[in-house]
């Protein structure tokens, strides 16, 4: 899915979506966890990523990590 306000995290396959009680929405980048050249919470729009790779689908918004 396409999202001009998400940017480049949009349709890529190190990013997830999480979500909290208020249902307010964080785009996160899972490549943070492994490499310290990435922001855990980007600021969003990202228009530029050294990391990003485009997902075969993309990352299904609401798709929490936390596993609730």
């Amino acid at each position: 899915m396409k999202r001009p306000d998400v940017g480049l995290c949009a349709e890529c396959k190190h990013a997830r979506v999480q979500r909290n009680a208020r249902g307010s929405e964080f785009w996160r980048c899972l490549r943070a966890e492994t490499d310290a050249e990435f922001v855990r919470y980007p600021a969003l729009p990202v228009i530029q990523c050294a990391g990003c790779e485009r997902a075969s689908s993309s990352p299904a918004p609401g798709k929490d990590v936390s596993g609730e």
